[in-house]
Order: C-alpha cells, then sequence, then structure tokens
C-alpha cells in the first residue's frame, strides 16, 4: 500500500465534526485515530518483515521497534543451518507455530518473550534464518498537524472508524448510526482488498522470482 496521503489530522477531525458534531476531547480523538489506524494496517493486512540469525543455545531475540509480539502474523525458520561449509544456502522455511503466555509448548513455535523480544522453541542448537512477517504498525500520531500514513484512497477508513466509535460512545449510543459507518468501513476495506489480489494475480511471475531472492539472502 503506497504511503502517499497529505492529509492531516486536522483535516480529517474537522471533517469528521461537520458530519458528526460531537464534543470529545483531543485526546479521546488522538487515541481513536491511533487505535483505527492500527486497525486498518491490520484489515488491509500491511505487512513487512525482518530477518535475523540465530545463536545456539539462544532463545530470546529482538524484535524491531516498529513490531511488537501482537503484531506477528508469522515466523519462519530455515531447514538447512550455517556453517563453514554452508555459508549461504537457507534450504527451504518452515513455518512455526504461534503460542499464547502460558501455554504448554509440545513442537517448535514462537512465543511472547515479553519487553520487546521473540523467543523460540526449543532454543536453536545452530544458526538458522529467522524470517518474521509482521504486521506493520502506521506512525501514531500525536500533533493535528500530523500526517496519516494512508494512501489517500484509504482516508475515509479513519474518518467511518472513528465516527462509528463516537456514535458508540457516550451515554446515549447511536447504534443505528454506528452500525452505518462500520458497513461502509467493510465495504472499502473489502473493495481495498480485491483490488490488491487482482493486481497481485497480474503479476505472478514478479512475485516468485521476489520470493526466490529473498530466500537466497
Amino acid at each position: 500500500m503506497a504511503i502517499v496521503s497529505r492529509t492531516t489530522v486536522k483535516q480529517v477531525l474537522d471533517d469528521i465534526k461537520v458530519r458528526l458534531p460531537h464534543e470529545y476531547s483531543q485526546e479521546s480523538l488522538f487515541l481513536w485515530i491511533n487505535e483505527t489506524m492500527k486497525k486498518i494496517y491490520k484489515d488491509l493486512a500491511v505487512q513487512d518483515q525482518y530477518s535475523f540469525t540465530t545463536r545456539a543455545g539462544q532463545e530470546l531475540y529482538s524484535l524491531p521497534e516498529n513490531c511488537s509480539i501482537d503484531m506477528v502474523a508469522s515466523v519462519t525458520i530455515s531447514n538447512k543451518a550455517r556453517s563453514q561449509d554452508n555459508l549461504y544456502d537457507w534450504g527451504t522455511f518452515k513455518q512455526l507455530k504461534s503460542y499464547l503466555p502460558e501455554e504448554n509448548m509440545l513442537e517448535a513455535g514462537y512465543y511472547d518473550g515479553r519487553e520487546g523480544t521473540l523467543g523460540i522453541y526449543p532454543a536453536p542448537k545452530d544458526v538458522r534464518k529467522i524470517i518474521v512477517f509482521y504486521w506493520k504498525k502506521p506512525k501514531m500520531i500525536t500533533d493535528e498537524t500530523d500526517f496519516l500514513e494512508l494512501n489517500d484512497n484509504y482516508i475515509d477508513l479513519v474518518k467511518y472508524n472513528v465516527m462509528s466509535i463516537i456514535a458508540m460512545s457516550g451515554h446515549n449510543p447511536d447504534i443505528e448510526l454506528a452500525n452505518e459507518y462500520i458497513l461502509l468501513y467493510n465495504n472499502l476495506v473489502q473493495r481495498a482488498n480485491e483490488d490488491k489480489n487482482e493486481q497481485q494475480q497480474r503479476y505472478p511471475v514478479v512475485r516468485n522470482i521476489m520470493k526466490k531472492r529473498r530466500r537466497r539472502v
């Protein structure tokens, strides 16, 4: 998803205020926009990835600053280990199982290592390559002059979701109105994902080449 919007937070809030007058604080509105941005990135399957190599006996590995364990989509591990005779061939990659805190781990997987770390179970015995695919986290807004990290085509998603929250808030929630905004949001997400899938189907060869190149790194 191209990040091309030059729409500011103030522009979004001004439009929301015209469509749905309210008296909510800037603090609440900023919170709802930030939560909405996370939701949009997840609903549109906006992903990023990073990789690292394991160390024998090391179980915990640092997550990048823009990733948290709840945003991880999948973790894969190479079936080949690095050695003096094999420096670059990682072979194929196997997807690891996701474990919840306190869950009994019975097979190879990953888990929340707390405080920005990813745990690999069991602790690797050699050097393997790990590739983590995660839901990309948008930059959080802190000021009305901030720009939203969204394609201009999806700015309405922010407005629809925030307005649905406003409609549901307070002592007299308007459930019918909230449902209308939720429906608008869901319809736009569906169209966006359909357009993305159609575009991906047009370039299968390019995607396969990129995947092969990535695995040889």
